[in-house]
């Protein structure tokens, strides 16, 4: 925040602290964690709060912020068949799918995620841009993304994709290098505290790199789990698109999804995310 934000600042306001995210308050001319978020936030806490930004309702009501901002198109669910024990070996096919909409001016980057204990996702980000060269790369590493928060560390994974760059990137980062990433891709923290989804991926990776393993196929539709995926990666860019609602498009995942790993299309009640998406787009 500047000086003259600074200067702004009303002391009965909470603000989103900018060392530790959590919610920060002026108190006496001095910047506090206030109760109750100092007792259940403790180990979150940096010993220096300072603001970031006015904090929103909901950050106010969970006492600290997001570390990254949720998708607006995005749903994940799991089969009830396929679930199997935590640290069970799984695989995952990961796809995107990158097309012009022939009219308005945001274009859809779909993606889709189909693993073998039953569990996926299907989603969309948008880009301004007529012609994107790394669009559907920048498509299939939303899914990566997806895929392995929802995934690790419970299980241990083999992601399978048909991209070299992506197999690289993985394998680079289960070394610990989290300077590779697709080109012209923007590493800097947002301007609003939030870190790019593809940094916390290869932090996680490179956490978990012995339950993380990138096998890379010459084609996605080599495999069912491929193939379900970039099924599920049209879904979420016709949802984005506004080609079909919400609700139809969870009916054709499931349909794809089951179908696709041959079990009753029966759910895991209450798998999908009950957090709230955010209403903007962001180009992480």
């Amino acid at each position: 925040m500047g000086t003259a934000d600074l200067a702004e600042i009303d002391s009965t306001e909470e603000y989103v602290c900018k060392n530790c995210r959590v919610i920060c308050r002026q108190q006496n001319g001095t910047w506090v964690h206030p109760e109750p978020w100092a007792t259940l936030k403790a180990r979150q806490l940096c010993e220096n709060p300072q603001p970031l930004r006015q904090a929103k309702p909901r950050e106010m009501r969970s006492g600290s912020m997001r570390s990254f901002r949720r998708d607006r198109w995005i749903n994940e669910e799991q089969l009830q068949q396929l679930v199997v024990p935590c640290g069970n070996a799984i695989e995952v096919g990961i796809v995107g799918c990158f097309r012009l909409r022939s009219t308005g001016s945001g274009h859809p980057r779909g993606w889709g995620y189909l693993a073998s204990d039953g569990h996926y996702g299907f989603g969309a980000t948008t880009t301004q841009s007529r012609f994107d060269g790394p669009g559907e790369l920048a498509a299939e590493t939303r899914a990566l993304f997806w895929a392995l928060r929802k995934l690790v560390p419970n299980y241990r994974v083999t992601l399978i994709t048909d991209y070299a760059e992506i197999a690289s990137m993985v394998d680079a980062w289960r070394c610990g290098d989290d300077t590779a990433m697709p080109p012209g891709y923007d590493a800097a923290m947002s301007e609003a505290g939030y870190e790019r989804k593809l940094l916390l991926a290869a932090r996680k990776v490179h956490e978990n790199a012995e339950s993380v393993a990138v096998r890379q196929v010459n084609d996605y539709a080599d495999t069912a789990l491929g193939a379900g995926a970039n099924k599920l990666s049209l879904i979420g860019w016709e949802w984005c698109a506004g080609e079909i609602t919400k609700a139809d498009a969870k009916a054709r995942a499931l349909a794809v999804a089951s179908g696709a790993l041959d079990v009753a299309p029966l759910l895991v009640a209450g798998d999908d995310q009950a957090e709230e998406t955010d209403d903007g787009n962001e180009e992480e």
